[in-house]
């Protein structure tokens, strides 16, 4: 429960609110039972001016504050939501681009929508509304005391059977409830997947593996989904089946108190309300404390107590230059097999322009990866401004070195956007790169310019435009170190030898071009031409 009340702890003001809101409810729900001995009193005597006028007062001041706390409840759900929300976004930033990578991001993305949304139904919902389980019993139980302590008794026996017998399936909901929301995140993956391969089924003529993937998948989802029900709804009617016998309970003992002239005829009504207050509440104490400890195993997914943050580990660069970078004897295994052929050795110095080719295969974008900090596991020795690079913070390298992939990833947002990321940047700054990309005309055509709205992973761009835009990604922010991973590739001869020498131009940065093939027209360009 504590991962609840964390986030409870977060918002004091708005739950407070929720809090006070639920209180006076639960008082004015009493007072509404209450109420009912006069209406129903009045309405045997046939004093109808009596009788409207209770009722009118019972409708207005029981509704006008069941309906705030609802609605602020159901802000403050939210709140408590985007407070998690950001956590697991933290969490996630915070890891190794390996780290990250080691699961879909379907499955992050179900962390972020499905499991976020069961935790705000039977976690955040379900505690707020604990409040209201405390006191709507409790005030209720001091209105039937008032009419004959004859009632507790019967309360504490039934009150007993409809918290415990639920517990017997407790576990057996939480593993349930872990079930589905693994379900969920396989479901929401296959979809992204499908959705992304849609061209690829289309060119081979098997559209129906669109739906074949999403309905094996929504199937196995289905059957979980089921389970997790069954077992709900056992716990809910254990629950319901004490809460109707308690209620049938206390209105046969109020039917006897009445007819032996101990209590009025028109407490009959309400002890049946003061019963369904206390009993209906009682009733879901036990689901909803299972609810909320099924939770447990989703939290624990998040690791959201640990601090570690990979991009904050190790030291920081006196200054964001760079000197030189020397590699001793640096090979990589995957599953028990050597990447490059031949261990690595090459040593750069600063503001030299250095070329690496080989075939397809010999392992130039994993040599890029690990120089650039996003392999960190590695044999052999990285010295990068005669520091080893795995002492280095991951945020040093960020401020000292840039790398552009082969494919880059562009955002469904503005041509602006996909550019600075929200950092700041002048327009002159932007234009500039976007002429040393060999793409400003192609923006400056567009119907928006910079404003232009770009689709899902750049599909309204070309292989060469993208590319470029990824150039100039970089370019706009300067650093003093430029990893070039195969980003000409798609742009054709005359584009690419005019980008590259642009890179080759530079007079205050350090730039490693890799390529399955350089130009024979630059190559005097470079400093060093090295093959892997």
């Amino acid at each position: 429960m504590n991962y609840l009340f964390h986030y409870l702890r977060k918002r004091p003001g708005a739950v407070g609110i929720v809090i006070v809101l639920t209180i006076i409810t639960s008082a004015l729900r009493v007072t509404h039972a209450l109420i009912n001995v006069n209406i129903f009193n009045a309405l045997i005597k046939l004093e109808f001016h009596g009788f409207f006028y209770w009722v009118i007062i019972d409708i207005a001041v029981f509704a006008i504050f069941l309906v705030l706390m609802q609605i602020q409840m159901a802000e403050t759900v939210q709140l408590l939501s985007l407070d998690l929300r950001k956590d697991i976004i933290r969490q996630l930033s915070g890891k190794s681009i390996e780290e990250f990578n080691k699961q879909d991001t379907g499955v992050y993305a179900s962390w972020l929508t499905n499991d976020v949304t069961t935790i705000e139904n039977d976690g955040f919902y379900n505690i707020l509304q604990s409040v209201q389980i405390i006191t709507d019993p409790l005030f209720s139980m001091i209105a039937l005391a008032k009419f004959s302590w004859t009632f507790i008794p019967i309360i504490a026996l039934v009150s007993f059977l409809t918290v415990f017998l639920p517990q017997l399936i407790h576990k057996r909901l939480a593993s349930a409830s872990l079930s589905t929301t693994k379900a969920n995140e396989k479901l929401l993956n296959v979809i992204n997947d499908s959705l992304r391969g849609f061209n690829t089924f289309s060119i081979f003529g098997v559209e129906k593996q669109l739906e074949a993937r999403v309905t094996e998948t929504a199937l196995f989802l289905l059957d979980k989904k089921v389970k997790q029900a069954k077992y709900q709804s056992i716990a809910n009617n254990i629950a319901g089946f004490s809460n109707i016998l308690g209620q049938v309970g206390i209105q046969a003992w109020t039917g006897y108190l009445a007819l032996e002239k101990i209590i009025s005829i028109g407490v009959i009504g309400s002890s049946g309300n003061l019963a369904y207050n206390v009993f209906n509440s009682l009733a879901v104490i036990a689901p909803i404390w299972t609810e909320m400890t099924a939770l447990k195993p989703i939290f624990d997914k998040y690791h959201l107590t640990e601090k570690k943050n990979y991009k904050e580990e190790g030291q920081d660069c006196t200054e964001n230059k760079f000197d030189s970078l020397e590699v001793i004897n640096l090979q990589k295994k995957y599953q028990d097999r050597e990447v490059f052929a031949h261990p690595i050795n090459l040593c750069i110095l600063k503001n030299q322009k250095v070329g690496i080719y080989g075939k397809s295969g010999s392992g130039k974008t994993t040599f890029m990866k690990i120089i650039s900090g996003q392999i960190r596991s590695y044999t052999g020795e990285i010295q990068l401004n005669k520091v080893e690079l795995n002492r280095l913070k991951y945020s040093a390298l960020q401020k000292i070195l840039l790398y552009v992939e082969q494919t880059p990833y562009l955002f469904n947002d503005t041509v602006r956007y996909n550019l600075t990321l929200r950092e700041d940047f002048t327009d002159n700054e932007i234009i500039d790169a976007l002429k040393k990309a060999n793409l400003w005309k192609t923006i400056s055509n567009l119907p928006d310019g910079l404003n232009t709205e770009i689709n899902e992973n750049g599909n309204n761009f070309s292989g060469g435009q993208k590319q470029r835009l990824a150039l100039a990604r970089g370019l706009l922010r300067k650093r003093k170190l430029f990893l070039l991973d195969e980003s000409t590739s798609n742009l054709d001869k005359k584009t690419a030898l005019k980008v590259e020498n642009t890179f080759l131009g530079l007079d205050d940065a350090t730039v490693i071009f890799v390529s399955h093939q350089l130009h024979n027209e630059n190559k005097s360009a470079f400093d060093q031409i090295i093959e892997i």
